[in-house]
């Protein structure tokens, strides 16, 4: 069975004219520097098949501004998007109370750490076991340019916990 969505993708990305828009080739942050707003269509095609053709997440706010403007979709939008994402932090924190914590603390008994040294230690060791497990990965499939992927991986998230993370908690003490 064909996907519906890539049916629907597919069959309106033609204009009125009968001219086809294929924006596939364009990052979707180029939406309204390679989109004229007179174009409402050019603009929904560019939506829909930006990046490699799976466009943005929500394509209906360019795509059915006959109903409602853009800026009127966004408003009506964001109050659930943003429901959406305080619900998603609130499982993702009882997951963590209910699975990491009670692990956590099982492997600091087992090892004779008191609580604070194995929140620290044990902590950050899970968290940094992703950035170890995607470098390894990065330099096995593709040993001559995968250490260039690590690096600026590993670098790009030390840059940004030594800054913005730093930078937050002095101004916030």
């Amino acid at each position: 069975f064909e996907n519906s969505s890539e049916r629907f993708l597919q069959d309106n990305n033609v204009n009125d004219n009968g001219d086809e828009y294929d924006f596939s080739s364009y990052s979707c942050n180029e939406l309204f520097t390679e989109t004229s707003s007179d174009l409402m269509e050019q603009r929904c095609a560019f939506a829909r098949t930006c990046n490699q053709g799976s466009g943005i997440f929500a394509p209906i706010v360019f795509c059915r501004t006959n109903v409602m403007s853009t800026t009127n979709w966004c408003l009506v939008l964001s109050p659930f998007l943003t429901m959406w994402l305080v619900l998603l932090f609130r499982m993702l924190g009882s997951t963590a109370e209910d699975f990491f914590s009670p692990s956590l603390e099982m492997f600091a008994l087992k090892l004779g750490l008191p609580p604070r040294f194995a929140g620290v230690s044990l902590l950050a060791l899970g968290n940094g076991a992703a950035d170890v497990s995607a470098t390894i990965s990065a330099i096995t499939n593709d040993p001559q340019n995968g250490y260039h992927i690590s690096l600026g991986a590993l670098t790009g998230s030390g840059m940004f916990i030594g800054c913005v993370v730093a930078g937050g908690g002095l101004l916030s003490a």
